[in-house]
């Protein structure tokens, strides 16, 4: 059983999200407010920590400080993965990821990055296969605009995954998989999206949430002793339920 841990002001359209989750799923204990003193009573797992009304950096110092403690002084990197399902049924669904807390990740954090990415893929789709990951830089030109950083960190780590499931991509190929037939691709659309840079993620993410009423996107911080949930301000309640109940999953 999980319980729902709530940072900031948990106003009418959290309580309302929270009570539906509880009412669709049997894995939800019931919910709090967090405590000041940034403690956990309970065992990490048994906990699902989440965003309310709370600026996102305030959340953010809370939750590194929860996990300070329980890291008891090892390194850990949290990460920022948006789980994107289209609408439509037009895509498949597919997770956004970037540094949540490093703007400009190293080779070292882009590695976390990507595993992180993929136990998350892993735990929602239920699925034991390896992943489709597109690597995708700002520029459009992927044989020469990719970035550095991105480029080697591919060549150094290519090996790690099986044949043909991660490529540089341009994003148009990498999400539809219409433009892939076009451009004489072969494989599927991605699974995992990696961006090396928080500003190309927000960019993403805003194109899909705000801009197109095709997109629901569940946001986590992975990395962390529990599952954190990062909801954005303009999520709608129907979105926070579904947010509440795949954090809850088992």
């Amino acid at each position: 059983m999980k319980k729902i841990l709530c940072f900031g002001n948990v106003t009418e359209k959290y309580k309302s999200a929270i009570e539906r989750a509880m009412g669709e799923c049997k894995n939800i204990a019931g919910w709090e407010s967090a405590p000041e003193n940034d403690e956990l009573n309970g065992a990490p797992d048994d906990f699902v920590l989440l965003k309310c009304d709370i600026h996102s950096d305030d959340f953010l110092r809370h939750i590194i400080a929860i996990n300070k403690k329980l890291y008891a002084g090892e390194k850990f990197y949290l990460t920022h993965c948006a789980v994107c399902f289209n609408k439509t049924g037009n895509r498949a669904p597919f997770i956004l990821t970037d540094a949540a807390c490093v703007p400009m990740p190293d080779e070292n954090q882009l590695t976390h990055i990507v595993q992180n990415a993929v136990k998350l893929f892993g735990q929602i789709f239920g699925t034991t296969r390896a992943p489709f990951i597109s690597l995708i830089s700002a520029g459009g030109d992927t044989n020469t605009k990719i970035s550095p950083m991105l480029h080697s960190w591919r060549a150094a780590h290519i090996d790690e995954f099986p044949a043909d499931t991660l490529r540089v991509e341009q994003l148009d190929v990498a999400l539809d998989q219409s433009v892939r037939g076009e451009k004489h691709l072969t494989g599927k659309s991605a699974d995992i999206v990696i961006v090396d840079n928080i500003n190309t993620g927000n960019a993403i993410f805003k194109s899909l949430s705000v801009l197109s009423n095709d997109w629901e996107i569940q946001c986590f911080l992975m990395g962390g002793k529990s599952t954190i949930v990062l909801n954005s301000r303009g999520a709608t309640a129907e979105t926070l339920t579904h947010n509440i109940i795949t954090a809850c999953k088992d």
